[in-house]
C-alpha cells in the first residue's frame, strides 16, 4: 500500500446471528486477520499481524463492531 492510505476492510464473515466471526484488514504494514470469540460471556476480538499493522487496523475493527451493533 502507498504511504498515507487508510486501512480498509477486505473481507468480513458473519455468523447466523449477524455477528462478525472473521475479518481481513489491509494496512500499510501488511494484512491483519481478526477473529471474534465469546470469552466468559463477552465478545472479544483477537488479531494476527505485525505490531504496526495491528495498531493501524484498530479503527477499522472498531468500525466493524459499530456496524454490527446498528444491524441488530
Amino acid at each position: 500500500m502507498k504511504a498515507g492510505v487508510a486501512p480498509f476492510i477486505r473481507t468480513i464473515q458473519f455468523d447466523l446471528a449477524q455477528r462478525p466471526v472473521r475479518a481481513t484488514i489491509s494496512t500499510q504494514h501488511g494484512p491483519v486477520r481478526v477473529e471474534w470469540k465469546d470469552v466468559a460471556g463477552s465478545g472479544c476480538w483477537f488479531s494476527s499481524g505485525t505490531g504496526d499493522a495491528k495498531r493501524e487496523a484498530v479503527p477499522a475493527i472498531e468500525h466493524i463492531e459499530q456496524m454490527c451493533q446498528t444491524m441488530q
